[in-house]
């Protein structure tokens, strides 16, 4: 059985993209998203959505770690779901389409660029200090640990984020871990540790946007702000009452194909 998909990239960040139309979702198995994601035997990828019909939006998204297990939201590969959803639908305007987090507005800046509103985050612990690293956890669609750190090319950075990870404070579901620098109060540098993957990323917008959410809290920031890690920048735009919470970055389709899904079996 032959399956069409998409793999796209957002600041290197890539992913998998299958429509629902063409699997049978029973099939689709921990095991068998995880080999489709591995990047030596695989398609490789950071994560897989299968796209789906939505009844009140345009389309709903579920999302997969590269190790196959199923996270609530990515906000990378949700612009990249849109950009290749609105090239598909063919429709650039009043957009929406709904996660596992909530729903989503979002638009085409160009083929390039996709902007989109964010879950407004919100605190999900008070300060926490975990292996002599104090942050907190936010939720912004995904579960996020930020923290300040002064040097972002430290070598103990992934040990640092591996025992974060673990912590028994967030057991049994983990976290995904962010380290930021402050540039100034419109540029700040990040690095994310993400659980499922297990390794630092490229990129990560949700991560990102928690960091964002906390520093604005403590008037650190202005609006808009651009975040910066290994992949490239994103903007984010917000307003004071934190009713308005935008990403704009980029999505670029970087090969489609099929696979056989039993070869994966």
């Amino acid at each position: 059985m032959k399956i069409p998909f998409h793999k796209y990239q957002a600041n290197s960040n890539d992913f998998i993209l299958i429509l629902s139309k063409d699997i049978n979702k029973s099939n689709f198995n921990t095991s068998l998203i995880a080999s489709l994601c591995d990047r030596s035997l695989g398609i490789g990828a950071d994560g897989l959505f299968i796209i789906f019909p939505s009844k009140k939006y345009d389309f709903f998204l579920d999302y997969y770690n590269s190790d196959g297990s199923w996270e609530t939201f990515c906000a990378n590969g949700s612009r990249c779901a849109a950009m290749f959803m609105s090239k598909l639908l063919k429709k650039n305007a009043n957009n929406i389409f709904e996660t596992g987090a909530t729903k989503h507005a979002y638009k085409l800046i160009s083929n390039k660029l996709v902007t989109m509103d964010m879950k407004i985050p919100c605190y999900k612990s008070k300060l926490l200090r975990i292996n002599n690293i104090n942050g907190y956890f936010i939720d912004s669609g995904a579960r996020h640990f930020v923290c300040e750190y002064k040097s972002l090319g430290n070598n103990n950075i992934l040990n640092d984020a591996i025992k974060i990870r673990h912590s028994n404070h967030f057991k049994p579901k983990g976290i995904n871990v962010n380290f930021y620098k402050i540039i100034n109060r419109n540029y700040i540098e990040i690095k994310t540790y993400e659980k499922g993957i297990e390794s630092i990323m490229t990129s990560c917008s949700s991560g990102s946007a928690a960091v964002v959410f906390h520093l604005a809290q403590n008037k650190l920031i202005d609006s808009p702000v651009i975040t910066k890690s290994k992949g490239g920048e994103l903007t984010y735009d917000f307003n004071s009452d934190w009713d308005i919470f935008y990403c704009t970055g980029p999505a670029k389709q970087t090969f489609s194909g099929t696979f056989d899904i039993s070869d994966y079996k």
